[in-house]
């Protein structure tokens, strides 16, 4: 007897835990245990995090909704008549969701989860990506000959063909940057034939956006069939992901020159980048690395993950100011999307100090020290420094003190008692970097 659609939802509060193997930068396996929740749905378009909520939407074109689950993978609400649901975006107060079938896109209150308002895009008008850059809602959309961009107004005025004589071959993608930055890509070909990804940013800060950068590369140094891209933390790249060649490929924003790839094993179909530089990728077909995990500007995966079924294309969401990644994942002959949660390894941490040889009792004598990481380090970090000698043999705290931007720090001190004294400085680590300490010792006059 098969389950239905509504019956499966009361078997989501059940969390199916399932061992992956995480292969680190040195090679080392080590089997780590990861949440996963099969979801009501058999169908996935797009996945975004509602970091303020908690919350995760994932569009089902095959339903025609919107699943809302919180970040564990149980279900929140589902969001009905949304036809042919594709591409989301999120502003402050509403979550947009793309309805290609019906020329429209759908306004969503993120507070009560109900649709208030609906802007119609025109007959023939298909959108299917979305970007909420510079207080207006962008779209890629297809035509019944090529993709164009458009976008609504504050008043929901829709302004169609904003790229000019340009098209695409079909609706772009479309991923939002900061200070108004808005990156377009869509997968092509040349005159030839030969499989290209093409790719423009524009400053979107006014209501017609003006192209900065424009690029249309063959697969030789560039990736085909173009599935899913993401930017950088810093702006500075764009990362695509394509049917081919293998490994995700790295833009510059600036001039969208080649600048690298990120190498996986298959061709990646999803990619998502974290506020603390990371990159994911995701793949579908025979292969073991399903999820490959690169620290910035690192073209050899930090840790890969089994996740057995294929990565939903675009699939990969990651909250951006915590560790939390969530893929989508789908049996290659299709069947039931599961979530699955996943936190990445931190990246280790090195710390230097650095001390006098000697100091007088009662004076003032300054530690210097650095703090580094393949991660760069947030610029709030702080570290503690204690000190053991005579009158503290358990060791008493001085104080903390901030690592600039420059990865060092000093530390000022009052020694009050001749002897040897030990300085500890403790680096506590946070949800990206593991901890680390660092000693030195004075001989105290």
């Amino acid at each position: 007897m098969s389950i239905g659609r509504s019956a499966r939802k009361g078997l989501l509060s059940t969390v199916l835990l399932s061992t992956l193997v995480l292969l680190g930068a040195t090679g080392n396996a080590q089997a780590v245990a990861e949440p996963t929740v099969e979801l009501p749905i058999s169908s996935a378009s797009d996945i975004v995090v509602d970091r303020v909520h908690q919350r995760l939407y994932i569009s089902d074109p095959a339903d025609s909704s919107v699943l809302v689950t919180d970040y564990d993978g149980s279900v929140v609400a589902e969001i009905p008549s949304q036809p042919d649901a594709a591409g989301l975006a999120l502003s402050d107060r509403f979550l947009y969701v793309a309805l290609p079938s019906t020329n429209a896109i759908s306004v969503i209150n993120r507070e009560t989860l109900q649709e208030i308002n609906r802007y119609s895009t025109g007959r023939g008008i298909e959108p299917r990506h979305l970007a909420y850059v510079g207080n207006r809602l962008w779209f890629g959309y297809d035509t019944s000959l090529v993709g164009k961009l458009g976008s609504v107004e504050s008043d929901g005025f829709v302004r169609l063909n904003l790229d000019g004589p340009h098209s695409w071959d079909s609706a772009p993608f479309l991923v939002p940057g900061s200070y108004g930055t808005l990156v377009a890509g869509a997968p092509g070909r040349t005159p030839t034939g030969q499989s290209v990804t093409e790719l423009q940013v524009y400053d979107a800060s006014l209501s017609t956006p003006v192209s900065t950068a424009y690029a249309s590369e063959p697969v030789a140094p560039g990736s085909g069939g173009l599935s899913d891209m993401a930017l950088t933390n810093d702006g500075k790249h764009v990362v695509t992901a394509g049917t081919s060649p293998e490994g995700a490929q790295l833009f510059r924003t600036s001039d969208l020159s080649a600048d690298g790839t990120y190498a996986t094993a298959g061709a990646p179909n999803a990619v998502s980048t974290s506020m603390d530089g990371r990159v994911v990728t995701g793949t579908a077909g025979p292969t073991s690395q399903d999820l490959s995990v690169f620290l910035p500007g690192n073209s050899t995966a930090l840790q890969t993950y089994d996740l057995s079924d294929d990565v939903v294309p675009g699939g990969l969401a990651w909250d951006p100011f915590t560790s939390d990644l969530f893929a989508l994942t789908q049996p290659s002959g299709g069947g039931p999307v599961t979530l699955h949660v996943t936190t990445p390894a931190k990246a280790d941490t090195t710390m230097t100090l650095q001390a006098p040889t000697t100091a007088e009792r009662n004076e003032p004598l300054t530690l210097s020290g650095t703090l580094s990481s393949p991660l760069p380090i947030p610029d709030a970090t702080g570290v503690r420094v204690t000190r053991t000698d005579a009158a503290s043999p358990d060791g008493v705290t001085v104080g903390t003190t901030g690592v600039s931007s420059l990865n060092t720090f000093t530390i000022d001190d009052v020694p009050p008692v001749s002897g040897t004294v030990t300085y500890t400085v403790t680096y506590a680590g946070d949800g990206a970097h593991n901890g680390t300490t660092a000693t030195a010792t004075v001989q105290i006059k």
